[in-house]
């Protein structure tokens, strides 16, 4: 079968049985089955000789691009008079879970199963405390059913959803998604100059890739000049343009935030609203996607920002680094691609203070760079103040790592034991020469060093407490006063 994405599906053979066996077995995979009894090789065997070599189940083992395998998805009870099949799946490989495999699995089978076996209708059953195992499959294009059942299983009785996808739902679904969607968000402010420049640009390049749609979400992080109403005009009569208007100014992350809500596509790319970041190079980040990489960033070959804008980027690679555990040569920038299931894991976070770049470092170590072009600003000049560069450092380290209040801890180790060796000292030398005066510039230093280092550690668990005080209080990542074009919007986690 043809590769899509990450995943080639090929026939399984009478060679595989004790990988199949062996996947079978693993607890995490038999504990989401209804069926939970042992598989043996000889029952695989004869799995094979009843059903595979009769016809009843065709099943494949799910391959990466690399080569490895990783599970097995399989139509049995093949009913071809009737137009029907069962679907089933299984990822024996635990580092290969929540990865979207079994999605792009799922619709290379269900292709299979409509076009080579003629199928009209294809179901599933799964237990309903499964809770990823929905998810994956309404991304394949089931939809659920009011059907239900009870069963009992080695954890005791336990409840069994279906779904189903006929025919004529593939097909529609398949003439929209035939290609590879591709969504663009871009935060914008200031931008009213810019932005038509870039989506023109955004056209051209995507004009020239017939194998990718696209949209396009535009949100407008509540900007003082009239680019909502260019957001505006651009929306009319471009259905395949979102675009959003914040009710004040969230922050360039937060944009992203309500961006990614509106998204669709396979892949999601992030860039600009000043026209520095290439779209026309977009390509280039889609294709380091096929290698098998979850996110790729742009890295520039030489970046046209001011000293200033500069000197922050390296502050913020060097916090990167060290609180979250940035790899060194990894570059971060604000250009950037990213795989469906990375878009919808940062989803789940819904608390007052994102910040994508931790977000992503959390999600996925699959992370690559791309080098391209950055160009000069054409119009206008950074929105990122002093003020707010450091607000998104503090808030980087702040809502995604601990480490502060280690080193907090630390630093007052070391200082207690200084203060200690230093008392040692003062009393030897006090007894080798009785006449030293007690010092009290020394003990003003110590004082005020002592003191400094104490208010510092209790703002820094202040600003902890005040963060977890603020995100009990449900304060909102973002509030959208107004959508064009919104055809729906993901759900909260």
């Amino acid at each position: 079968m043809a590769e899509q994405c990450l995943v080639r599906l090929r026939q399984m053979t009478v060679e595989d049985t004790e990988k199949i066996v062996a996947w079978r077995n693993k607890e995490f995979v038999r504990r989401n089955f209804i069926y939970q009894e042992l598989f043996t090789k000889e029952g695989h065997l004869t799995w094979i000789r009843e059903q595979v070599e009769t016809g009843h189940v065709v099943q494949f083992v799910i391959c990466l691009s690399d080569g490895r395998q990783i599970g097995s998805v399989y139509l049995r009870d093949i009913d071809r008079e009737a137009g029907t099949a069962e679907y089933g799946i299984f990822i024996g490989e635990e580092d290969a879970l929540g990865r979207g495999y079994g999605t792009e699995a799922a619709k290379q089978a269900l292709s299979y199963g409509f076009t080579e076996l003629k199928l009209r209708k294809i179901f599933l059953r799964f237990l309903a405390d499964n809770i990823g195992a929905e998810k994956s499959y309404e991304n394949a294009g089931f939809r659920l059913t009011d059907r239900r059942e009870r069963v009992m299983t080695q954890q005791g009785e336990r409840e069994v959803c279906f779904m189903e996808i006929d025919r004529d739902t593939w097909e529609r679904r398949g003439k929209k998604r035939m290609s590879k969607l591709v969504s663009f968000v871009v935060p914008c402010y200031r931008s009213a100059e810019t932005i038509g420049k870039v989506v023109a640009e955004i056209d051209e390049t995507m004009g020239k890739m017939p194998d990718h749609t696209y949209e396009i979400v535009l949100v407008n992080d509540s900007s003082p000049d009239n680019t909502f109403e260019v957001i505006r005009s651009l929306c009319a009569g471009r259905p395949d343009i979102c675009g959003v208007n914040l009710a004040r100014n969230f922050g360039q992350h937060a944009a992203l935030m309500a961006g990614f809500r509106y998204t669709h596509g396979d892949v999601v790319v992030c860039l600009d609203d000043d026209g520095q970041t290439p779209a026309e190079e977009a390509g280039k980040l889609l294709d380091k996607t096929e290698e098998g990489y979850d996110v790729v960033y742009a890295k520039y070959t030489h970046k046209q920002h001011s000293g200033f804008r500069n000197f922050g980027s390296k502050i913020n690679e060097l916090m990167t680094r060290v609180m979250l555990g940035k790899p060194k040569e990894l570059y971060l920038s604000s250009y950037f691609a990213a795989r469906r299931f990375v878009i919808e894991e940062i989803l789940r976070y819904t608390n007052p203070y994102p910040y994508v770049i931790g977000l992503v470092l959390r999600t996925t170590k699959r992370i690559a760079n791309v080098e391209v072009s950055h160009r000069e600003r054409e119009v206008g000049v950074s929105g990122y103040t002093l003020g707010k560069l450091f607000g998104l450092w503090f808030n980087g380290f702040t809502a995604f790592s601990i480490k502060p209040l280690r080193i907090a801890t630390a630093m007052g180790c070391v200082t207690a034991l200084g203060g200690f060796a230093y008392g040692i000292y003062t009393v030897i030398k006090k007894f080798i020469n009785p006449a030293v005066p007690v010092g009290f510039s020394a003990m003003m230093a110590a004082t005020v060093f002592l003191g400094g280092m104490i208010m510092l550690m209790l703002g820094l668990i202040g600003e902890y407490l005040g963060r977890i005080y603020i995100s009990l209080n449900n304060s909102p990542q973002y509030v959208i006063r107004e959508c064009i074009n919104a055809a729906d919007e993901k759900p909260l986690a």
